[in-house]
Order: C-alpha cells, then structure tokens, then sequence
C-alpha cells in the first residue's frame, strides 16, 4: 500500500480556491508594477500547491520546488541551454553581488536578474507557509481577512480597480472556509452513504448564501460616497485642486501645473503609416514659471487653404534630411485640433472634415484647425469689404496627410555653429523665473565644466540625466513639489524620480541657466510597430500612454535640434558623426560625477556584446578533479543509502505513522504491518495475516498485541462493525508501543 496522501475531492477544492485567492495577490503587479507577464508567477503558486497537495513531508518538498524554481528562470531569463553550466554560474554570482545591495534596500541598484530570482524563491517560501497553514492547519479566515484588506487599501489608495477582486475574493473564501469546515468534520465523523453526496449537500448551503448575498449587494441601489477621495484629500490643497491626485496620461494642451501621478493609458489614439519612424510633433512652448510652461508672445498665420500652403524652413535648414510622407487615421475615442507630424512639416493634405482651416503658429511651430472660414467683421482693404479668416470653432480632424522632412544631423555643423544667437532668440528661449533655485545653475556648470561648445553642453547634460543612474523614471510614486518650490529643483534634488516632463523641463532649464537656447517640445512618441502596408510603409498604433515630451535647442544657422533626456525613450533623430580635424577628435564629455563609483553593469553580458567577436580564455570550467569528488561522492552515498536501505524505510515508515494519527484504523493498521514486513519478513503469497503474525518469529508480548490488532482489523473490514472508542484507544497505545520496540 502507498504511503503517499492521497488528497480527497474536498481538499483538491480547497487547494483551488487558495489558488484563485492567492492569483487576486498578483493580479495587482501588472497595473501597480513594470511586471510584464504574470504567468511564471501564477505556475510558482500553482506548482507549490501540487507539491504540497501530493507529499506530505515538506523536507522532500523544498527540494523539488528549488529545481523547479531553477528551471523556471532558465525558460523565462536566459537563452543558455538547461544542463549548460554557464548560466548557472552567471545567476549566483549576480545574486551574490546583488545581496548587500537587497540588505541596503538599493533595489534599483540590483539588476533584473537577481531581483526576478529572489522574489520567485521569496514568492515560493511565503506560498509554502500560507498552504500549510490554510490547508493542513485549516486557518482560513485570517487569510480571507488579509486578502481583502489588501485588496482594499489598493483600491482607495492607489491607481487599481479592485471592486471585481473584492467580490471575487469574498465568494472564493468563504467558499474555502465552508470545504474546510466539512473536510475537518469528515475527517472526525462517519458518513454513511455515499460521500461525494453527502459533501456536495453540505455545500449547496454556504453556496445559496454567498450568491445571495453577492447578487443583492451587486444589485441593490448604492448611494454615492459621502466621504472625499483619500488621494485627492490628502494631496489636494486648500483651493480644492487635487495637485497630487491621480490622472491618466495623455496628450494636454494645459502644461501651466507639471508633475503628480499618472496611470498608463492603453487607448488608442491613431493609427499612422509612414515610411521613417519618428517623433510625432504637436506643440513646443517657451516661458518656464517654475510649475510648468506656457506660450510667451505668439505670432499667427491664417491659412485657409491648406493644401496649397507649404511650409518651408520653419524648424530648421542647412542639414541633410530625409523626405517622410504620412497618413493618420484617428479610429480611437480620442480626436485632436492639433496637427501632429514628424520632422518638419512642409504640407497638409487629404484630411477629413474637409472644411477645414489652419491658423498656424509661426513661432512655436504648432497647426491648429479651425472649422472653416468666417467673415471678420473690421474691414480690411481700401474695398472696405470684410476679410474672410478662420473661423474660432476648433475643429478635430479624422484622418490626415502630411508631407514633411526629418534632418540627418551633422555633428561637425552643431559643433561649429557657435554662439552667435539672435537677440530674439536670447530674449525668448533663455529666459528663467527669478525664483529659480541658484543650485539648479550650479549642478549645470559642474556637469558641463569640461564642455567648450553649446553642442557639449547638451549632451553632457543629456547624458547625466539619462546615464548617470542618480534619475529614476516613476509614473505612480511620483511626489508634487511643495507649494512655492520649484518644479525642476524638486525634480533634481528632492525627488529624483518622475517622467518625461520632468526629464525634459528639467534638461531645458538647466540649458537656459548656462545661456543655451531651448524650448520644451510635446507630441507622442512613435508608437508601436504593427505591421506594414503594400508599398513597405510602416504601421504604427500610436496610444495615450505614447504622449511625451523632449526637448529642441537652438544652433545659430541652423535652427532646432531634438534632444531626448528621458533614459526610457530613444530619439529617432539621426547625427552624423562626421566630425573631421586636424586635432584628435574631442569626446562630448561626460557628466562629472565626483567621487562615485561606476554603475554595476548587471552580470557582465553587456561586456560580453562589446567584446564582439574576441575569445575570452576565462570560460567557466569545472576541473576534472572536482567532478571526479562528486561522482565518488555520489557513489559512496548510493552504496550507504542502499546498505541502510532498511532502516529508512523504517524511518520513513514511523513518520508516516506519527504524521497520519487521524487517519482510518485500517490505513494505520497496514502501515504497521509494511514495517512488520520491513523488519522481518516478507509475507507470502496467499498468506493470511493470521498466519503471517504467527510465523514470524517475534517475542510473545509483542505477537500478542500484534493478533488482537489483527482482530480488529478483520473485524472492522471483514464484519463491517464499526470500532468503538475504548476499542480504538486500545488499539492506538498498542501501536504506539510496538513502533517504539520496532528495531531493523
């Protein structure tokens, strides 16, 4: 007979609904966290369960669920084939350089191969232990509390719905609560008929309960809430503007109040086809007031027809560029009264309502539609006949066509270019509040020390917000500079943490403070790459979560060049680097980061990569002579587990016995004679118990209280009588005595 447990049909619902409880623990990470996929996360919890359900002894447990841990992060993190040492070898020694930083609590210093290893074994440990538990010790209700505490603190505090959970959770545990009630009282009282039954009867009452419940309270007419939102609360100020409160992101002509938290926004937008990735330009905006932007002077152009109107050198001339041609189609919820193009616009067609008309803003470079054409009432002319000009309803286009170009930029040209500004340009985009903290000045010069040309100047200080590991990019911790503080100072020297607006304002203040010309620009990113059409053109869906913003600086001659500080996008504009002369050629210089130590490169595969080619004569090997120990090892420890080969068998047998007291007389009673067997003798074939009890050579006290258990085995099995409880006392101190006198 199996020593195994064999789990019931009740414990194998209880196990379920654990796991569909623990599955609403994870859920969340997806919408809280940057965890792309959750499926290796729900197999860890599902896999332990199994384990847990099959064997009952959680020494033999740990080591299964160890391999299986191992071989996860092998499917999920490395290329390396499985029995490959190499990648064993990479991931313990990351996670061994990675554990001070964990006691440090530097996870953002730790790379993403250790902090996936340790919360899967973490995830695995804490699995285990709310099994045993939930399931063997038959505590539920603190986890069912627990869960639904959880659930709720994230739904009133932060960017999560969990009203579905909530409900969910509530009908998963009470429903474990009812199975494993019944299981314990099954285990303690005798059915009669059939079982599954009698179970499902039990069942159909605590089932009646929870849907009536649920079904009313789902309903049944709420009122609203009469207390305020806690985000909105706790953040707003006294005005009753929520400053820190939570918002979705996408693309807003408002940019007076930067910063606060933002949920991702998977909507989409528009759908674009193109033939050149690029950025997708919608407005720029030059006056910084410390919270945010806003437009300075502006200069307009009526354009009514636009089809025939092209666009000439308005962002920039005298570079190589490349000829982009566009279509958008806005097939989302969402329409806008912007234009939005790549590059440098030079014309726009096809667009649908076709009443339209452009009034175009020639100093930030910005199309916004108008709904056609309206006769101005102040006569202009010597006709004295009303003008006709653009009419002042916006109007929100459909779909689009644009032509236009996107330089190659020459590195040598911007190097040259010098700083000979316009004094229209120096007027406008350098100019700061006065309250600008004298700090944010100060760290510019410090990073740009070593730069002689505004070009350096960019992209030293380009590189130290992008590379220099001191900025995080967050779109839901995100902190709102007190009333008063600067919002770029805030950014970096406080929280250190934000998104694109904070990497870009932050990077064009810090330009102006230095006397470099810039301006804040917005649009969406490029999207993502669906597919392509017949001529090869690219399909890009373009969604809220796209909305970005970066950063154009000024070069005499040349006009404006994007720039990208924000370290998780990468600007599609191309430099040629063609920098020719007759000194060595000058590295942009880098950010000066005092006495800091270089950023940890994670577990060396970068270095890999930019080795190319080359052989590295430091490849992991295991010397012959340690794999010679271990196969000894492994063949002494063979040949003393199979000459103690009854004693464990033994042993193993008596735990199963101490483990398993509240299970059948039966089942007990044939666990006892297996380690009968494994003592002395084997039973032969047609041999009664009867007869094996007296063959067997045993003393006279111990075959004595051997028979009268067989009697009450035969009785209770043959007969069909149940035991008593004296009866059964009886039998359990025999049993216990003759285990403790059991010696192979």
């Amino acid at each position: 007979m199996s020593v195994w447990k064999r789990p019931t049909l009740l414990e194998w619902v209880s196990a379920l609904l654990l796991f569909l409880m623990l599955r609403e623990w994870l859920l969340p990470l997806q919408k809280l966290t940057d965890t792309g996929i959750l499926w290796p996360f729900l197999v860890i919890a599902a896999g332990v369960l199994l384990l847990d359900a099959l064997i009952p002894y959680r020494w033999l447990t740990m080591p299964v669920k160890l391999l299986g841990l191992l071989l996860l992060l092998n499917f999920t993190l490395f290329d390396a084939p499985l029995f490959e040492m190499k990648w064993l070898k990479v991931l313990f020694v990351q996670i061994g350089r990675d554990i001070p930083l964990a006691i440090h609590q530097d996870w953002a210093s730790m790379s993403p191969l250790s902090r996936n290893a340790l919360f899967d074994l973490l995830l695995m440990i804490l699995m285990s232990m709310i099994t045993y538990l939930v399931l063997e010790q038959r505590q539920g209700l603190w986890f069912v509390v627990l869960t639904e505490l959880y659930l709720a603190v994230l739904d009133t505090f932060l960017p999560y719905e969990g009203d579905g959970g909530i409900v969910r959770t509530l009908i998963y545990g009470f429903l474990l609560l009812a199975v494993s009630h019944l299981t314990t009282m099954t285990k303690h009282a005798t059915l009669s008929g059939k079982r599954s039954w009698i179970a499902l009867r039990s069942l159909l009452a605590p089932m009646l309960v929870i849907a009536v419940s649920v079904g009313i309270a789902y309903t049944a007419p709420k009122k609203d809430a009469s207390w305020p939102d806690p985000i909105a609360y706790f953040t707003g100020s006294e005005q009753g503007s929520a400053v820190g409160a939570m918002k979705k992101v996408g693309y807003d002509n408002n940019d007076e109040r930067l910063g606060g938290p933002f949920l991702q926004d998977d909507t989409l937008v528009f759908t674009g086809v193109t033939n050149e990735e690029s950025y997708w330009r919608g407005d720029a905006k030059d006056l910084y007031t410390g919270v945010g932007w806003e437009k300075g002077i502006r200069e307009y152009e009526s354009i009514l027809d636009p089809e025939k109107h092209e666009w000439k050198n308005e962002l920039f001339s005298g570079f190589e560029t490349k000829k982009v041609h566009a279509s958008l189609e806005f097939n989302g919820p969402q329409q806008f009264a912007t234009v939005f193009y790549p590059g440098q616009l030079s014309k726009l067609s096809d667009y649908r309502p076709p009443n339209a008309t452009v009034v175009y803003d020639k100093v930030n470079q910005q199309l916004e539609v108008r709904a056609g054409k309206i006769k101005l009432l102040q006569p202009t002319g010597a006709s004295g006949q009303p003008a006709t000009g653009p009419n002042t309803l916006l109007l929100k286009l459909n779909e689009y066509q644009v032509e236009s170009e996107v330089p190659i930029v020459s590195e040598k040209a911007v190097m040259e270019a010098g700083t000979k500004y316009p004094e229209d340009i120096e007027q406008r985009y350098l100019q700061l509040p006065a309250t600008l903290p004298p700090r944010v000045k100060q760290l510019a010069q410090s990073i740009t020390k070593d730069a002689k040309t505004p070009y350096e100047k960019v992209r030293a200080i380009e590189n130290y917000l992008r590379s220099s590991g001191k900025y995080k990019y967050e779109t839901k911790d995100v902190p709102v500079p007190e009333n008063g503080q600067d919002f770029v100072d805030h950014f970096l020297f406080d929280s250190q943490r934000g998104y694109c607006d904070h990497f870009s304002t932050a990077m064009a203040v810090m330009l102006r403070s230095i006397d470099v010309p810039t301006r804040w620009v917005k649009g969406f990113a490029p999207g993502k790459r669906v597919g392509e059409d017949g001529q090869g053109n690219e399909i890009m869906e373009v969604r809220n979560k796209d909305a970005h913003s970066w950063v154009e600086v000024y070069f005499p001659n040349y006009g404006w060049v994007p720039f990208e500080a924000t370290s998780t996008f990468m600007s599609p504009v191309r430099f040629k680097y063609d920098l020719q002369t007759v000194q060595p050629q000058v590295p942009v210089p880098l950010p000066d980061l005092g006495n800091r130590t270089t950023p940890d490169r994670g577990d060396g595969r970068l270095d890999e990569l930019e080795e190319g080619d080359r052989t590295s004569g430091k490849g992991f090997t295991i010397p012959w002579g340690v794999k010679a120990g271990i196969v000894v090892l492994l063949i002494a420890g063979g040949y003393a587990a199979w000459k103690r080969r009854q004693d464990i068998q033994v042993w193993w047998l008596r735990r199963q016995m101490q483990s398993e007291r509240s299970i059948e007389y039966d089942v007990r009673y044939n666990l006892l004679m297996r380690m009968m067997e494994s003592v002395y003798s084997r039973r032969r074939a047609g041999e009664t118990l009867r007869e094996y009890v007296g063959r067997i050579s045993i003393p006279g006290d111990k075959r004595q209280d051997l028979r009268y258990l067989t009697e009450l085995y035969e009785r209770t099995v043959y007969g069909c009588k149940e035991m008593e409880q004296k009866a059964r006392a009886m039998a359990e101190q025999l049993m216990e005595r003759l285990i403790r006198q059991l010696k192979p």
